[in-house]
């Protein structure tokens, strides 16, 4: 695949490069897979008569180049760039201007074209990050070329246009067609230019002098909660432009919900695109409410972190997520809406425990040769292990230092881009501590920390344990909290905080554990580490723990349980126990979904042998249906048993139960079995080979004429335990029909696997081995990734996988960087889980 930036490119052409600005004007036609475009890119070189100078651009058909006015043949058009000799540039102000013609896209990046089954309507729109916003126009694709843009789109009279900025004039055409000339933008990366295009659906307010507007499609405005979303952006723009000192700087703000968007959502400036599963088509539980919520928080924190202030190369790509993470979360939770936000960034943060422990994690300031490797750096380590970090970075200094750094780092750097040390300098330069310490510890090093209370001698000490691979013993401000057992609850004795340096630090005296006492390390979650609780404690938690009267301490604790089993330190057989002996009884249904049902759901899918399996999931499905027949329960109560419901259902009574909850024979309290639960219940029905699936599939399609209908009617034929299903449905991921897009397969791969059908998918153990390199080498890096991890043979977790997958990786050293992480990945939880597996056989 050529279509690839390196760091050393985007240096040499740094120097060369200045001042740039662009003027597109685009074409669009109705019903066309492609549109005209009529660009020109101003810039000043300086890079002397040797040499060359790469543009970015991947296009259908160059018609013409003009250089300096004069047309111009002496070029070299590889697949993503074109190549311009030295000797045809002038030093200083250059103006290269092309004409062409281009192709949509259908992988959710670049410019993606939509047609929507319901209406026949016609969608467009960009996506960029991190390299691709030369698909669209030719361009210096790199974050530290920013630049101004000039925009003029014709097109059809019924369709909207939107870009980062407002249109300055519109003219009708005639003919059905209207020609919008937008304003000229601020200065900014290329990967952040927008254009959103089609019959939206608006929705209109302002935020002071801030106009909002929402879009999305038309076949979807009866699902859109806009009062909610505005009320969340009027929040998040009242903190943030008091917090960062700085007046938002882009005009008006528009948040627009895009079909088959391949990620959540996507910061262009002035106009943030997020995926349509944020439009909620029936209620749900209260979690899901506020991550949407942090989603639209996290991209307006980027207008500020990445937008205005953008890092030089993605090698410091955590200057724009790390921040927007963490952020987005402290943000919440000094408004109204969501002010437990900061319990949820706990929840969050098993994302980045889980990659710092594989073999392929890296330091949060780490490095991307080029923007392949940049993608693989949009993990957990840049998003959730740098948001902690920073969370811990604020305990320490303070949060008005923490905050006056930053507004300093805005002013000094506005519309520019920085580097690690820029930001330490502003940090250190407030708050008067040398920061680099603290970066050298935290942001360029690997690995988490495990902490644990233990007792000898007559003392009691915090001990502390490195990761497996750089044995560093790490410096940790958190608070400790001591509880104690009384009447068969637990009250809170202490609460403080304390310092962890080196392997042993000894305990204070008041914080001394008696033998019905409960010692909780980092309550509030102000460290990153990993807390593990003393075997002695167990029998306690047994009896009293949904008795802990603070609520993000129940989290700390089910969140150190589930960090023990998944370190084979704590069976899972007892966690389950602990699961419907105290669990169930948790009061706070978010805590209760999180970090207890859905822990255990993890278990029994993946740590437990086959017969096991089966015992616990019929058990967590009859607590399920008892508890889906009181009349009493919340709606959002409801709907997190049904799920549960669903997800174990598993033999033919479990199966037939949900078949007459799909035709109406039963129902359940207060919880309509919608469109959302109808795709499920066929899904499953399908998966476990029920004879009449296919023809209330075919039914069910008719009825939901929509393209999520569709994708999920795709689904669950694939899930069919057929070998001509599987087959053909193989075949169609190797080679795709024309119109598939990268979002309708990769519906089709999540219902290729399940774990039942292995007879029926043992022979795609070797057809995946002998075809995942080629899909690597020649397709997106989404559908790559999407193949790689759905179609990974994860349903055999047995030492012949773990040897086949180590095997393929010794015998191929040359993989596509991607895919060997990827590969890597699988292969390291191939091996935690046969360690599970191994350590609690019974």
């Amino acid at each position: 695949m050529d279509n690839v930036l390196t760091q050393q490119e985007a240096l040499l052409r740094s120097s060369q490069i200045s001042e740039v600005s662009y003027s597109l004007k685009l074409e669009l036609e109705s019903r066309s897979q492609e549109y005209g475009g009529d660009s020109v890119l101003r810039f000043v070189y300086s890079g002397g008569k040797k040499g060359r100078l790469k543009v970015d651009f991947v296009s259908k058909k160059i018609e013409v180049l003009w250089l300096n006015g004069k047309e111009e043949t002496g070029y070299e058009k590889q697949e993503s760039s074109l190549v311009l000799p030295s000797e045809l540039l002038q030093s200083g102000k250059n103006e290269l201007r092309i004409k062409y013609r281009n192709s949509f896209d259908h992988t959710g990046s670049g410019f993606h074209k939509f047609k929507d089954p319901a209406d026949s309507a016609e969608y467009m729109h960009t996506d960029f990050e991190p390299f691709e916003a030369h698909r669209l126009f030719p361009s210096f694709d790199q974050p530290d070329l920013k630049a101004t843009y000039d925009l003029e789109v014709t097109g059809p009279s019924e369709w909207t246009y939107i870009h980062n900025t407002l249109p300055a004039k519109e003219e009708t055409l005639g003919e059905g067609r209207k020609r919008i000339r937008f304003a000229q933008t601020k200065r900014f990366s290329t990967y952040l230019f927008a254009l959103i295009v089609g019959p939206y659906a608006v929705w209109e307010d302002r935020s002071g002098e801030i106009p909002l507007r929402i879009f999305c499609r038309k076949s979807l405005a009866k699902y859109m909660d806009a009062q909610n979303v505005f009320a969340i952006t009027k929040e998040a723009f009242s903190f943030l432009q008091n917090y960062f000192g700085v007046p938002y700087p882009y005009g008006k703000y528009d948040q627009i919900f895009v079909p088959e968007f391949n990620m959540g959502a996507m910061e262009n400036v002035g106009a943030v695109t997020f995926s349509e599963s944020y439009i909620f088509r029936g209620p749900r539980i209260y979690s899901e409410y506020l991550n949407r919520a942090n989603t639209i928080y996290h991209e307006m924190v980027h207008m500020w972190f990445g937008n205005l202030v953008t890092m030089k190369w993605w090698n410091d790509l955590w200057l724009n997520e790390s921040f927007a993470d963490y952020l987005s979360y402290y943000s919440m939770s000094h408004g109204k809406l969501f002010s437990d936000a900061l319990e949820h960034f706990y929840v969050r943060e098993e994302w980045a425990y889980r990659e710092d422990q594989l073999s392929t994690t890296h330091p949060i300031a780490g490095k991307a040769e080029n923007t392949l490797e940049a993608i693989s750096n949009f993990d957990g380590i840049s998003y959730s292990k740098g948001a902690s970090v920073l969370r811990q970075l604020m305990y320490y200094v303070g949060e008005d230092k923490f905050r006056d750094a930053m507004r300093l780092y805005f002013k000094r750097h506005a519309e520019k881009n920085t580097v690690l040390e820029d930001f330490l300098n502003c940090m250190s330069e407030v708050s008067g501590i040398d920061v680099r310490g603290w970066s050298r510890e935290w942001l360029e090093t690997t690995g988490v920390n495990t902490l644990i209370p233990s007792a000898k001698s007559g003392k009691a000490f915090l001990l502390q344990s490195p990761s497996e691979k750089n044995g560093l013993f790490r410096t940790h401000a958190l608070q400790a909290a001591l509880y104690r057992e009384s009447n068969g609850k637990l009250t809170e004795l202490k609460r403080k905080r304390i310092l962890i340096k080196g392997k042993e630090t000894v305990m204070e005296e008041d914080l001394l554990p008696a033998k019905d006492d409960l010692l909780l390390l980092n309550t509030e979650d102000f460290a990153y580490a990993k807390t593990y609780l003393p075997r002695e404690s167990l029998p306690l938690l047994k009896r009293s723990l949904s008795t802990l009267p603070d609520r993000f301490s129940r989290r700390i604790v089910w969140g150190s349980l589930w960090q023990m089993v998944r370190d084979a330190e704590f069976s899972p057989r007892e966690f389950l126990d602990l699961v419907f002996e105290q669990g169930l009884k948790e009061p706070d249904l978010s805590v209760r979904n999180s970090h207890i049902l859905t822990k255990a759901m993890t278990v029994i899918s993946n740590y437990l042998p086959e017969m096991e399996k089966r015992n616990w999931s019929e058990k967590l499905n009859s607590v399920a249906k008892a508890e889906l027949a009181k009349t009493s329960n919340s709606e959002q109560e409801q709907i997190l048993w049904y799920r549960i419901l669903e997800g174990t259902s598993r033999n033919r009574s479990q199966l037939d139960a949900l078949k007459s909850l799909f035709s109406g024979k039963e129902s359940i309290p207060g919880l309509p079995i919608d469109q959302e639960r109808r795709w499920g219940i066929l899904a499953r029905l399908c998966a476990f080979g029920d004879r009449e699936a296919f023809e209330l599939l075919s039914e069910e399609e008719k009825k939901d004429g929509s393209d999520l209908g569709s994708k999920k009617a795709f689904l669950a034929r694939v899930s069919f335990p057929d070998p001509k299903t599987k087959k053909e449905a193989w075949e169609r991921f190797l080679a795709p029909r024309e119109g598939d897009s990268t979002d309708y397969l990769r519906f089709g791969m999540r219902g290729f696997q399940w774990d039942h059908q292995k007879d029926l998918l043992i022979p795609y153990v070797e057809e995946y081995f002998r075809s995942v390199i080629s899909i690597y080498e020649k397709r997106d890096p989404h559908f790559s990734g999407a193949f790689g991890h759905n179609l990974f043979p994860s349903f055999e977790p047995d030492t012949t996988l773990l040897r086949k997958t180590q095997d393929f990786l010794d015998a191929h050293p040359e993989l596509p960087e991607l895919l060997k992480k990827d590969l890597q990945q699988q292969r390291d939880d191939l091996v935690r889980t046969l360690r599970i597996l191994e350590k609690f056989a019974k």
